[in-house]
C-alpha cells in the first residue's frame, strides 16, 4: 500500500499525503484533492488528502483515520478543496471522514492553491493568488 503520509519539509508548500503544523500553513494546488485543517498549539495542523495513492489505489477509511490522527486532536477541524469530487467519486470513504473528524465547516473549491490561519483559535481560509 503506498498511501503513506509523511511530514512537509515547508509548511507553506504541504504536498499530496503530506502534514505540516505552522501558522499559517498552505497547501500545494489542489485539482482533485482535499485537505483537513485545525488547531493545536496556536498553530495550523494540515493535511493533504489524495483521491488514490501511488500505486494507484483509491483512498480508504484506514487512510481517514490516519489523517485524522495526524491533526491530533486539533480544535475547530476544518475541509477545504474538491469536496463535490469526493462525494461523487468515494462517498463512503468521504462520509466517513466527516463522521470522525466532525468539521466545523466544508469549504467546497475548485482547483487551486489553499491554506489556513489562526484567527482567534478558527481557521481562516487563505487562497494563493
Amino acid at each position: 500500500m503506498a498511501y503513506v503520509f509523511t511530514e512537509a519539509q515547508n509548511p507553506m508548500k504541504i504536498a499530496e499525503r503530506q502534514w505540516g503544523k505552522a501558522d499559517p500553513v498552505m497547501f500545494t494546488a489542489f485539482t482533485s484533492c482535499i485537505g483537513i485543517m485545525g488547531i493545536k498549539d496556536g498553530k495550523v495542523i494540515g493535511v493533504h488528502l489524495t483521491l488514490m495513492g501511488t500505486e494507484d489505489e483509491w483512498v480508504t477509511n484506514a487512510n481517514i483515520d490516519e489523517a485524522v490522527t495526524l491533526l491530533d486532536g486539533a480544535a475547530n477541524p476544518v475541509v477545504i478543496g474538491q469536496i463535490e469530487m469526493w462525494e461523487d467519486t468515494v462517498p463512503g470513504v468521504y462520509q466517513h471522514l466527516l463522521d470522525t473528524l466532525h468539521p466545523v465547516a466544508q469549504y467546497a473549491r475548485d482547483d487551486g492553491t489553499y491554506g489556513g490561519a489562526n484567527e482567534n483559535g478558527n481557521v481562516r481560509i487563505l487562497t494563493a493568488p
